[in-house]
């Protein structure tokens, strides 16, 4: 496995700047629009986006069909469907925090190498959920890289080499990258609690033996950004051309699972 510290250390000069959008909760459509907003985006700069979902949402990988998922049991868990512009299994969002990174891989610590990238996200995240009492590790060997599913098969039941796990073997966080045109989207979830449709699978409260809450995580996980890539954070919003973009992809693109 690629170490995840390669690529991270702190640089010679001044600290990376990246952009730090707080965004709360949203609609599901408008969440991955605006996460293709930012990949999209002609702002050269990192950005860390955190949010979450409102209503709850079961986002399908880039590569599932629709058939073969139970609707009447989504939509009894209050979910809608969306598809994600990444790959991967399928991912109930309920009550949990996703990140978002939209950046220039080889770029402000954000490494060039895909297995590389995905070692150093998901450690930092590693030692985000450490400071709050939640102890996980990644699957390790014996397991994939990456799957491609093709049929119903839900991320957060689909353990990967770096996804991180729980000591009793449950998932906590898993994520996916999308290349493109020079740029990188890399997002992925840390459920709070354990979502209705996935009821084996794990989660921050579980791994931390006590109740996490959204903003709790979103500081331990913007403080552990900071210190391992030597970050300075730049707060705002969204761009008007970048709103713009989410906008037109949440009606247009996005409302079509």
């Amino acid at each position: 496995m690629t170490s995840p510290r390669s690529g991270s250390g702190p640089p010679a000069g001044a600290p990376r700047t990246w952009r730090l959008l707080r965004d709360g909760a949203g609609p599901p459509a408008l969440n991955l629009a605006t996460d293709e907003a930012l990949l999209s985006s002609d702002d050269p700069r990192a950005a860390l986006r955190l949010y979450a979902w409102s209503p709850a949402a079961l986002s399908l990988g880039h590569f599932q069909p629709l058939a073969g998922f139970d609707l009447a049991a989504t939509a009894a868990a209050g979910a809608v469907v969306v598809r994600r512009p990444t790959g991967g299994g399928a991912i109930h969002h309920d009550r949990e925090l996703t990140f978002c990174i939209a950046a220039a891989p080889g770029r402000d610590g954000y490494p060039a190498e895909v297995v590389e990238a995905y070692a150093l996200v998901h450690d930092i995240l590693r030692e985000a959920l450490a400071s709050l009492g939640a102890h996980v590790a990644p699957r390790g060997a014996g397991a994939p890289l990456s799957t491609r599913p093709r049929d119903a098969t839900l991320c957060f039941t689909d353990h990967t080499a770096l996804d991180l796990l729980d000591r009793e073997g449950r998932k906590v966080v898993g994520s996916a990258q999308r290349r493109t045109g020079g740029r990188v989207l890399h997002h992925g979830s840390l459920p709070l609690e354990v979502p209705a449709l996935t009821p084996g699978s794990g989660s921050v409260s579980l791994a931390a033996g006590r109740a996490v809450g959204w903003d709790e995580l979103a500081d331990a996980i913007i403080s552990a950004f900071a210190r391992r890539l030597a970050l300075r954070w730049q707060p705002g919003e969204l761009s008007s051309a970048e709103r713009q973009a989410a906008a037109a992809l949440a009606a247009g693109k996005y409302a079509r699972p």
